[in-house]
């Protein structure tokens, strides 16, 4: 098998067995034999031993990311291409992680949406960034019905529209509401709800 073992920063190197990068690794963790900028040909056995030090390193890696705050699974994946570790270790990393309920979609989905309700967001708002995770709608849709209900989002626009009319109280009254109402849209609510909220104003 062919290595080639290129620097990537001055403390990490990237490691590439038979053309394909398959991620990288601290200088230091390096066997003296197998120094930087080595290329050349390398038994089953130090391959093998390679591949063990990636996978070890990537689920190290996402451990501390997954410390640090709570990740969705796309966030993880997209930490771990960014150190240029391939599908296979990226994704065996992240079922180390799901087994020991380290990440959890769900979780990710359900403090998504308490942090985005407690910003008063409309539905359609959490939404898009419930999709921007690439999490599927079967794991976020119950959430956010039980999280969200229509009375909430009823009380989150009309506390939206008392600030702003609050804000813009010397605007002419067609004037503020034209720009109330665009101000609410632009956030991702409805044009019913919003005629809703201002007929409660009224």
């Amino acid at each position: 098998m062919t290595l080639r073992i290129c620097p990537k920063t001055k403390a990490s190197v990237c490691i590439e067995l038979d053309g394909s990068i398959r991620g990288t690794l601290p200088l230091r963790a390096l066997p003296q034999s197998l120094p930087s900028g080595f290329e050349g040909e390398i038994a089953a056995e130090q391959s093998e031993a390679l591949l063990q030090q990636l996978r070890e390193y990537a689920f190290n890696l996402l451990l501390d990311y997954l410390a640090a705050a709570e990740h969705s699974e796309w966030q993880c994946r997209s930490m771990l291409r960014r150190r240029q570790f391939d599908a296979s270790l990226s994704q065996n990393a992240i079922d180390r992680c799901k087994e020991l309920n380290y990440l959890d979609n769900a979780r990710f989905s359900e403090l998504l949406i308490n942090s985005w309700i407690a910003r008063r967001a409309s539905k359609r708002a959490i939404i898009a960034k419930l999709r921007e995770q690439r999490i599927r709608a079967s794991v976020w849709q119950p959430l956010l019905e039980e999280l969200y209900p229509r009375e909430l989002a009823s009380d989150n626009i009309v506390e939206l529209l008392r600030k702003f009319c609050v804000a813009h109280r010397d605007l002419p009254r067609p004037k503020l509401r034209e720009k109330a109402f665009t101000y609410l849209y632009r956030k991702g609510f409805d044009l019913d709800a919003i005629q809703s909220a201002w007929s409660d104003l009224d």
